[in-house]
Parts: structure tokens; sequence; C-alpha cells
């Protein structure tokens, strides 16, 4: 055994001849072992350290890592296939290619490994290397996996977690909030303090005053002008006579979407006024491994880029997105459901110093885009109020996150985004805004226009409308179950934000003051269901009148923005919807998302006992973005030819259709558990 050790020990570590390093060849690393064993010691010499995370001298281990058969050609004659014999050459591997780390025999050797050790060369121009970009993916999806092995916690500990969330909440709701027997508790104080030691009056009126600012303040400006009119009648973009004609050129169109057969046709007919097909990128997702629906049959008509990312996750989409699209500068991120007007303005060229997002006002429709129902035209005002409110923030410091809709970004910063994105499929525009504050991105808005996008038609119950794929049919269904779902969360992130970020420098303080309107609003929702049945009590026909004012501020604030602003643009609200309508559409808003914070503090328990990677760390995300550069590679022309293009055709005028159906993916334990337990 001790002679056998021995001998391992000489084949792992034993060094080249300095006169054989050019000419030896030999069949297998074992057979060079052998012969050089019997090589005095004085013959031996070590190669130059490779580029590893050791100081070891290359040896065989590290050799059979880049050993690949050197292909002899003996032809036969002309017509005659070529012979091909192989022997091992462990130097004819170019001088600078170095193995990044020797690969254990006992581990699956990964794709990009795979290729480094194949015969076939990857281009005419370079047989041995491969695209640096796809390595540092490859580098990246090394340490994903490692991450998402990491952050896995076992099912017991899911368990563990998830109820002993439960009973803290029963605890704090016992011990805290009511606590007798033991004390009076936080309740019966807190109505002391109000009936005894507080002013009402004094509290409400930094209430109100606080409310009206945030409400009177974004009317102090207006929307933009209208950009110049196009032909609407046009198939195509006229580059030509459009004064965005370079922002066009230089800018991707994402449309991520699900199942969205039966509304992406309308939305590519509107894009294709404004886009050229070649910079149209539609990125359908799902967990499946094959399309879920015929979203790239209808896609093909128009001759656009379709890319199937079989990970059901709109941000795994757009994250795939901006690397399918890496070759543009800037990336305008569309729902399948937006219908871009033939002048839509793409003002790539306000992306400048640290403006890296703009966000667009948008519209509230029906089907066919018609004014819709009541609830369509009250969301229709909502929509264009925070549009105004944006674009006033936006002016002097930076927007809380562009609407999830449509933005435009500078693409690179929005791959930069990905770092800082939890990864949460849940409110990822919110997250992608405050991942862009804390890069030191400010957020804008382009209130030149208003992009469709049809919206759900009823509040409780279910209406008529075309809405496919994710788009839920009432509001309480939209806002109770996913858009407030982080409402409490959120609280953390914007209080962080606000005390440790200062990236903007002046324009922090525009956008802290917008941010904080975010946990103003929050902590609004958590203490109201004990602080008005308090006041109520205390102080009934005060808060009465007060609540009477409350509303009638608010009135007051969307007649002169329909009056004013609207008027201006010719988006009138009809009198019917804003006076009557809109008013309780507001107050069933209000209690739904005072529901929705609690409901969410219940949920949180399920939903963070299984710990979530950044997109970045998502093994599978990654894995998509590994085949989908292999595919670009495997099209990209050599120096010696050119590549014809998948469809045959060659031009900009052709699109290219990728189809990414090969990734294994997991079955994704959050989202279908949450699926059952009906948050998604």
């Amino acid at each position: 055994m001790a002679h056998e050790s021995s001998r391992h020990s000489i084949v792992e570590d034993v060094f080249i001849p300095k006169e054989l390093l050019s000419s030896a060849k030999f069949n297998s690393p074992w057979e060079l072992a052998r012969w050089e064993q019997s090589l005095p010691v004085n013959k031996r010499i070590s190669l130059p350290a490779p580029r590893t995370s050791s100081s070891r001298p290359l040896s065989l281990t590290a050799l059979r890592a880049v050993a690949r058969p050197k292909s002899i050609v003996r032809s036969r004659g002309r017509s005659d296939p070529p012979i091909l014999e192989s022997t091992f050459d462990y130097f004819s591997t170019p001088p600078t290619l170095q193995p990044v780390s020797p690969i254990p025999e006992q581990e699956p050797i990964t794709p990009v490994q795979n290729a480094l050790l194949s015969p076939q060369p990857l281009s005419k121009a370079s047989s041995h290397t491969i695209s640096s970009e796809e390595s540092s993916l490859q580098e990246v999806y090394e340490k994903a996996k490692l991450r998402g092995v990491a952050i896995q916690r076992k099912y017991w500990v899911r368990l563990l977690f998830e109820y002993s969330i439960y009973v803290l909440l029963v605890l704090f709701v016992y011990f805290v909030l009511i606590g007798m027997p033991l004390w009076k508790g936080a309740v019966w104080w807190m109505y002391y303090f109000v009936r005894t030691k507080f002013v009402i009056q004094g509290g409400y009126a930094i209430t109100l005053g606080l409310a009206a600012f945030y409400a009177f303040c974004p009317l102090l400006i207006l929307f933009e002008k209208d950009p110049p009119a196009i032909n609407s009648e046009s198939e195509s973009p006229d580059l030509e006579n459009n004064s965005y004609a370079s922002n066009v050129e230089s800018t991707a169109l994402l449309i991520p979407c699900y199942k969205s057969a039966t509304i992406i046709d309308a939305t590519l007919q509107a894009a294709l006024k404004v886009f050229p097909k070649e910079n149209i990128f539609v990125i359908a997702n799902g967990n499946s491994k094959t399309p879920l629906d015929n979203t790239e049959e209808v896609c093909k008509p128009y001759g656009v880029n379709h890319l199937w990312v079989p990970i059901g996750s709109k941000i795994v989409a757009q994250f795939v997105g901006s690397y399918a699209a890496k070759d543009f500068e800037n990336a305008l991120l569309i729902d399948d459901d937006c219908l871009l007007p033939p002048n839509f303005p793409i003002v790539s060229d306000r992306l400048k110093g640290n403006v890296k997002c703009l966000g667009y006002t948008i519209k509230s429709v029906g089907p066919n885009s018609s004014k819709g129902t009541f609830c369509q035209q009250a969301q229709d005002l909502e929509y264009k109020m925070s549009g105004i409110q944006r674009a006033f923030f936006g002016k002097f410091g930076s927007a809380t996150f562009p609407h999830g809709a449509i933005s435009l970004w500078n693409i690179e910063f929005l791959k930069q985004t990905f770092h800082e994105h939890p990864g949460f499929s849940v409110s990822e525009d919110w997250f992608f805004g405050d991942a862009c504050r804390r890069l030191g991105g400010r957020i804008t808005m382009c209130s030149q226009v208003f992009v469709e996008t049809e919206t759900p038609a009823s509040v409780f119950f279910s209406g008529s409308g075309s809405r496919g794929g994710f788009g839920e049919m009432t509001i309480f269904q939209q806002r109770f179950k996913r858009w407030n779902f982080f409402f409490v969360v959120g609280v953390y992130y914007d209080l962080k934000y606000i005390f440790t970020s200062w990236k903007l420098g002046w324009w922090e303080f525009g956008a802290k003051l917008c941010v904080f309107q975010e946990v103003y609003e929050t902590l609004i929702y958590l203490l109201a269901p004990f602080v008005l049945p308090i006041s109520f009590i205390v102080r009934p026909s005060f808060c009465g009148m007060l609540l009477g004012v409350t509303i009638g501020m608010y009135i007051l604030n969307v007649i002169i923005f329909n009056e004013i602003h609207l008027r201006l643009k010719k988006e009138r609200i009809d009198w019917i919807v804003l006076l009557f309508y809109y008013t309780f559409y507001k107050i069933a808003l209000t209690i739904v998302n005072v529901v929705s914070c609690y409901w969410s503090l219940y949920k949180y328990a399920r939903y963070f006992a299984q710990r979530h990677p950044k997109v970045i760390e998502d093994r599978d995300a990654v894995e998509v973005l590994l085949s989908l550069e292999r595919d670009s590679n495997s099209r990209r022309p050599s120096i010696e030819e050119d590549v014809i293009p998948l469809d045959g055709m060659i031009g900009r005028g052709v699109g290219r259709k990728l189809t990414i159906t090969k990734v294994k993916t997991a079955k994704r334990e959050t989202e279908t558990d949450y699926e059952k337990g009906g948050w998604v």
C-alpha cells in the first residue's frame, strides 16, 4: 500500500522535461506519467505557475483539465471524407490559455467546461477560446449554485420559522395590545392618552397638514406638451420624420409576458409603429419546459425576437431580456397589455448624469381603448394623479419608483440593479426603484403622453375585460393580494434608505421627501383601526366633522386636477365619476389597504420561511442566461465568414427567434405554496 501511495504521488506531481516541451505526444495522460517516471530528477522542470487559486506548479491533474484531442486530418481524396485520428497533445494549447482551476474527476463537467474540453471549435476564428462574457456568467452561475444551497432551509426549519411567527403574533396581540389581566394593555393606554393627554385638534392638524402638502404640491406643475403627431396609419415606424429616431435605434423594447397570446397581438401592432421589429423582444415565461400557449406563433408574422424562459417570474424575464438586448444602449420595459401611441417619445437623451430611469404617465382604459366602466374611469383618474405626483418629485429629487407597466432604463445600469434587487417576484417594480436610488440613480418622469393599459373592470366582483396572463379581473385581487403585499416590509426598506443612502447629493432631499410619504401612509393604515375608533369614542362630533373636511379636501384636489391639468391634455374625467363614484371608490380602497397590511403580516410567516435569492443568485435564472449566451455565440459570425441569422435572412429588418427550452427548472416551492394559499 505504501508503494502504491508513493506511485500515486509521483503521477500527480511529476513535471515535464524541458526538451520535450514542443514534441512529445501521447495517447493518454497515463502514458506520459509512466514515461516521465523513468527520467532523471535533474531532467524535470516546473512549468510557469498558472492563474489558479493555488500557488502549486502545474501538474498532470491540472493538465487533464485542458487536454483536448488533436485531430490529424488525412485526406484520402478530393471527394472522400477526411479521416480523424486523435492523439493527446498537451502542448498544442496556446500559451495564453490557462485553466481556471483543476476539475475534480468526481464532479460532473459543467457545460462551459465541456465546451473547453470539446475538440469542436466554437468558431473558425478561434477553436480554443470562449467568450469572456460567457466565462463571467459561468462564474456567476457557480456562485449561484453555492448560494442556492447555502440559503436553503430544511423543511422542519421552515415549519418551525412559520409557526414561531404565528405564535409571536398571537402573543403580541394578547400581551401587548390586550394585556389584561396582567396589565391594561396598549389599546387601553392609547385610549387613556387620547382622552386625557392628547389634543385631538392638534394631532389631526398635523395629519391633515401632511396630507394637504402631498396632495396639493404636485398641482404646482403641469404635464408636458404633447409630442408631434405621427401618421397612425403607417405600419412601420417613420424614423426619417421622427425627432427621436436616434433614440429609437439605440433602444430595445422588452415585453415580458405570461399566457399573453390573446392580447400580445394588439401590443405588437402598436409597438411596431414606434420600434423596428429587430428592436422588440417578447420574453414569454412560465414554470414549464415548453411554452404555455401560442404566443410565439402570434409573434412570428411580425418578425420580432421571441424568447421562452422556463421560469414563471416577471423579474426573471426582465433579467433575461436585458442580456438578450445587450447590443442596445437603453431598454424600454412595458407590460404585455400596454399600447404605445404612434407619437410615443423615446426620451433616452434624458438618461444622463445621475438620471438612470424614466417613468411614463399611464392611463386606464377598457376593452378596445374604450373609457370602460366607472371603476376603470376612476382608476384612470387615480393613475393620472399618481403620474403628476411622480413627475413633481422627479423634478425636485427622485420618484420612489417608475410604474411597473412602463419604464425606460439605461441597460447597463438596469443590469446593476439586479445585484441590489432582493429578487421578490411581488412588487418587483417597487424594489427596482429602491435599488435604483440606493445605487445613486434618479428616477424622473416623461409626461408628454399617456400610455394605455387595460385595468380591472370592477372593485370586488369580476366584470368584463380581456386581461390575460396574471391580469386580475378585480381591483381587490390586484391590490389586496399583490400590490399591497410589501407595504409593511417597505417601511423597513424606506427607513433604511432615508437614514443610510446619500448618493444623490442635493437631490436626496426631494427623494427622501417622496419616500417618507410611503412610510407616512403605511403607518396611517396600521394605526387607523385603533386611533379612529378611539377618537370617535372620545370626540364623536369633532371627528365626524374632521372626516367630512378630509373628504372635501380630496374632492377639491381632484376637481382642480381635472379642470386644469387634464383639461389642458384633453383627458378630463366625467363629472358623475369624479363627484360620486370616485369618492366611494377611494374609501373602499382605503379599507382594502388597511386590511391588506394586517393580512400581509400574517402571510409573511410562510413567505419568509423560505429564503429568497437575488435574481443573480438564482441558479435557474443564470442558467437561462448561459443558454442564451451559448446560443448567441453559436450564431456569432467569425472573422472569416458571416453566419446567416435564423430564418435565413440577413439585414436589420428581420428579427431572431430565440427559444430557450433546455433549462431544467426546479419546482418553485414558494410560488406554488402561495398559489394554494391564494396570494398570487
